[in-house]
This record gives C-alpha cells, sequence and structure tokens, in this order.
C-alpha cells in the first residue's frame, strides 16, 4: 500500500542509500520516527487507500460472517511471548535474548470477560494476532478468535484494523494499522507508563499496576520517576527498582473496555473529580523536567483511562 504512494527501496539496498544520503547530506536524509511532536496524525488524514478489489474483499469476508454487526466491530490485540520465542528458534535474531520484553506480555484468559462485555454491548470483537499462545475461549456469537480460527490473512490484519469501531491494544506492532487510519485506539495493560511515542497519540489507556515488591504498595507517579522506571523498557530494569509488575484483572479490563466504548460512542461522563484529576496529570506529564527536555517539548496527547484515576489516585500522591 505504500509502495503505491511512495518511493521504496527495501533493505539491505535501502538501508545503504540511507547511510550514504546521511553521510554527503545530511541536512537531506531524514530518519522517520514515531513521535508525532507537531500533531500530523490529527491534521491529515491517512495517506493509505483501498483499492476497489481490496474493499470488495474485504466486504466479502464482513458479509460472510453469520451475525449482523450492530455497533460495527472491535480489534482485540493481546501480546504474548510466542512469536518472539518462535523467531528465535527459527533463526531470525537468534543470537538476541527477548526476555527482556517479558514485561508487555499478558494473558488472554483474562480478556474474556471484557470481550464478552463488548459483545453484549452490540460489537463484534476480533482477537487479533498471528502467532498466539492460546485460543480465546469463549463462546458468545460476537466474540471471534480470528488469531486461531483460520480466519486470519495479512490483509484482513490490515482491513479490520483500518475500519474497526475502535481497538483495544497493549502496545505492540500491530498498533500501528489502526494508528495510520485514525481509528480510536485504547492501550490496556500497557508499559512503560511515559513514553513520548504514546503520550503524542490520542489514546486512552490503562497501564498495568506498578507496586513495591516488598510491602505490595502501589507507586505514584512521583515514585516511579524517582526509581527511574518510568520509561522502562527492560523487565530486568523493573525488578532492580524493587517494582513488581500486575496484569490488570478481569473486571479491570472490563472497567476499561466499557469506557472506552462509551467514549466512542458519545455517553461516557467524567465526574468532576475525574476531571481534576485529568487536568492536573495532564499539567505533571507536560511539565515534568524528568519527563520533559522543555515544557510541552511531547504535547501530550494521550490520556489514562478515567477509571485507572479512579481505582489509584494515589498515583497522583505528591504531584502540585
Amino acid at each position: 500500500m505504500w509502495e503505491r504512494k511512495l518511493f521504496v527501496l527495501s533493505a539491505p539496498f535501502g538501508q545503504l542509500v540511507y547511510d550514504i544520503a546521511k553521510r554527503f547530506t545530511p541536512n537531506l536524509a531524514v530518519k522517520s520516527t514515531a513521535i508525532d511532536v507537531s500533531g500530523l496524525l490529527n491534521a491529515y488524514n491517512t495517506s493509505l487507500t483501498f483499492l476497489d478489489s481490496e474493499m470488495s474483499e474485504g466486504l466479502e469476508f464482513i458479509n460472510k460472517l453469520e451475525m449482523k454487526l450492530e455497533k460495527g466491530f472491535v480489534c482485540l490485540n493481546v501480546r504474548d511471548s510466542t512469536y518472539l520465542a518462535r523467531s528465535r528458534s527459527t533463526g531470525w535474531s537468534a543470537d538476541r535474548d527477548w526476555s527482556n520484553h517479558d514485561y508487555r506480555d499478558s494473558d488472554i484468559k483474562t480478556y474474556v470477560a471484557a470481550a464478552e462485555t463488548l459483545a453484549e454491548l452490540g460489537y463484534t470483537v476480533f482477537r487479533m494476532g498471528a502467532i498466539v499462545k492460546e485460543a480465546l475461549d469463549s463462546a458468545h456469537p460476537r466474540v471471534i478468535d480470528y488469531a486461531t480460527n483460520g480466519m486470519r490473512s495479512e490483509f484482513l490484519d490490515i482491513f479490520l484494523g483500518a475500519f474497526c469501531t475502535f481497538a483495544i491494544s497493549v502496545g505492540s506492532g500491530w498498533d500501528s494499522v489502526p494508528t495510520v487510519f485514525r481509528r480510536p485506539l485504547m492501550f490496556v495493560n500497557h508499559l512503560p507508563v511515559f513514553y513520548p511515542s504514546d503520550e503524542t497519540l490520542q489514546i486512552c489507556r490503562f497501564p498495568k499496576i506498578l507496586s513495591d515488591i516488598n510491602n505490595g504498595k502501589v507507586l505514584s507517579l512521583n515514585e516511579l520517576v524517582d526509581r527511574s522506571v518510568i520509561n522502562c523498557l527492560h523487565s530486568h530494569g523493573y525488578a532492580d527498582a524493587g517494582v513488581e509488575i500486575r496484569d490488570l484483572s478481569s473486571e479491570e479490563l472490563v472497567e476499561a473496555v466499557t469506557e472506552m466504548a462509551q467514549r466512542v460512542e458519545g455517553t461516557f461522563v467524567e465526574t468532576p473529580e475525574q476531571k481534576e484529576m485529568q487536568a492536573k496529570l495532564k499539567h505533571i506529564l507536560s511539565t515534568h523536567p524528568k519527563l520533559q527536555p522543555s515544557p510541552n517539548y511531547y504535547p501530550i496527547r494521550a490520556q489514562f483511562a478515567s477509571c485507572f484515576l479512579s481505582r489509584y489516585p494515589n498515583f497522583l500522591d505528591g504531584l502540585d
């Protein structure tokens, strides 16, 4: 799809051309970034389009479903360790230990209630994924384990992400699809708590719960900054800082996806206390000297789920 819009040089030749251009024309060779400082995703529509034949293929798939899409459909993407484990065993980056990314994984079984909640609200839920550890075990007719039931194709990975009503994900590569096509997106079980490429996107998120490994106390934003894990990208970094990582419970995931559905539908109403907490948190994330090179350098367009702030009000402890 990009090749229909741009002239593309694939690796390794493309990388060689870029390296040469960077050396001799440093002002012209610009490396891409996922950090949307200028708000381009908000200012412009997607550049990618589907051919008529592709639209027909995608709609044919939708029309074959044995159900009416009352409110459209939701894509659910849950990361586990299986993809990287399979990649290691087959030679891709075989010499690299990916276990330090395990902090990003979560258990698909804890998402069943959330998926069924969305289904009861009238959405059809597609569990996404190419190589996954286990199936999403639900008997609800509107919950479709697309990742394991033989439906999946690379084309449909893109089509579903491009036309979903909204997506629930955990922060992984597939998120680029709903992002590129400007679909509403929520991150759950997401870490790190502060990451520039996420902060500049208009997403809603409910992060994993970080607590003191000795006493179990849920840590505040200030404490996460003090322990240097606010933007930690390695499992050992959390352990070394005495931080325990807890995945969201099924109940918390139900709260999160329900709030997201209400936000998309325009029916979500924040309490005055939640509005105050949101404003306070955004101010801190926009100005904290250990998070921003200068105030508002990374524009904060993301926000935490209000149900997260209500459940864990001590997250804002010590913030002025």
